[in-house]
């Protein structure tokens, strides 16, 4: 089994192909924060984000992501996160599996609430195959 078939397999929700904007920092052991960088979802779910970054990112790095959907972009959605896996795409750009750790409840709320919004536009879409 190849190692793509094997992450689609444990997924536990739902993904939604979207692009929003994500800023994240590395945060160190010691706690020490990097500067923000900004990357873009390719999708979403209610345990995770697959992002574009403009550079590598080693497995087990925690983040400090800040995810600004439509609704947020004033006062963003405040997470900690873990990179599980990336791909180079190109020399500046990488493909880059985020797991939420941890988000304080409004933010969850809201982040929630965000996205099975997204997903209900979708299911409420009439598919001419199945009529």
């Amino acid at each position: 089994m190849n190692p793509k078939e094997d992450r689609r397999e444990r997924r536990k929700y739902a993904r939604l192909d979207i692009a929003i904007n994500v800023s994240y920092a590395v945060v160190s052991n010691s706690g020490e924060v990097s500067d923000y960088a900004d990357a873009l979802s390719s999708d979403i779910s209610a345990g995770g984000l697959r992002l574009m970054t403009p550079g590598a990112l080693q497995n087990g790095a925690a983040l400090d992501l800040e995810i600004f959907t439509p609704e947020s972009e004033d006062h963003p959605i405040h997470a900690s996160g873990e990179v599980v896996w990336q791909n180079k795409i190109s020399e500046t750009s990488y493909e880059t599996g985020a797991i939420i750790r941890h988000m304080e409840e409004k933010d969850k709320k809201k982040f929630l609430g965000f996205v099975f919004d997204q997903m209900s536009r979708f299911v409420g879409t009439t598919n001419p195959a199945i009529n």
